[in-house]
């Protein structure tokens, strides 16, 4: 590789690093104000070429991984360490770092996963590789959202003061009402699928979600 190449790299990874300054908060904040238009935002996006999605914001997976890097970025700054977990797979991971924010990036991954499923299967769709991307890029923005608050607020029960644990169980309390609501609504657009019943579906998806990002960190330890 020579001088110049070199150089072409740096500058676009410089762009790029510093482009997630400004479209991070853009896109967190479509996705709090307006989740259902930034659900269907994604969906047309994924009609384009690849070179031309998600020109006015992140792409969906990469603010999942981001909310997840901030997240951690937060709380090593409130000095808040990881406890050294008991298990041998657990030491194995909280012992890197790249391990560790891999690990939460997956358990966050399984909500897109829960959500995409099942609303394949209640629109009686195939699913595929072709079906299934759709759904998931979009729900990553949700997820991504819910990584970023949930850390949050688990920051603030984690800190030692009465106010931030209070703070910190109102954002987790808010924000899990927030996404089930959003889910619930989204479900409903299906064809032949009430309200109530997608948010029997949404709470139900969300419990098995939240199960296996539970059995995760057991294993963690």
């Amino acid at each position: 590789m020579n001088a110049l190449t070199l150089l072409k790299s740096v500058e676009e990874l410089l762009y790029e690093v510093v482009s997630w300054l400004v479209f991070y908060p853009k896109t967190l904040w479509m996705t709090l104000s307006r989740p259902l238009r930034t659900m269907a935002y994604s969906d047309r996006e994924q009609r384009d070429k690849p070179d031309q999605q998600y020109l006015d914001t992140l792409s969906p997976p990469l603010f999942l991984v981001l909310s997840i890097l901030l997240a951690h970025g937060i709380e090593i700054v409130a000095g808040l360490n990881i406890d050294q977990s008991r298990t041998a797979i657990g030491r194995m991971i909280t012992g890197n770092e790249q391990t560790l924010l891999a690990v939460r990036a997956l358990m966050f991954s399984l909500y897109p996963l829960a959500y995409a499923g099942l609303f394949l299967a209640l629109s009686r769709k195939r699913i595929d590789r072709e079906t299934f991307r759709a759904p998931f890029f979009a729900q990553c923005f949700l997820s991504g959202t819910l990584a970023i608050l949930i850390s949050l607020g688990s920051i603030g029960v984690r800190y030692p003061s009465d106010v931030a644990t209070l703070a910190g169980l109102v954002l987790m309390v808010v924000t899990m009402v927030w996404f089930l609501w959003v889910q619930t609504r989204w479900l409903a657009r299906i064809e032949g699928i009430g309200r109530a019943a997608a948010l029997g579906w949404s709470v139900l998806a969300f419990a098995v979600s939240m199960g296996g990002v539970i059995g995760m960190g057991l294993l963690i330890g």
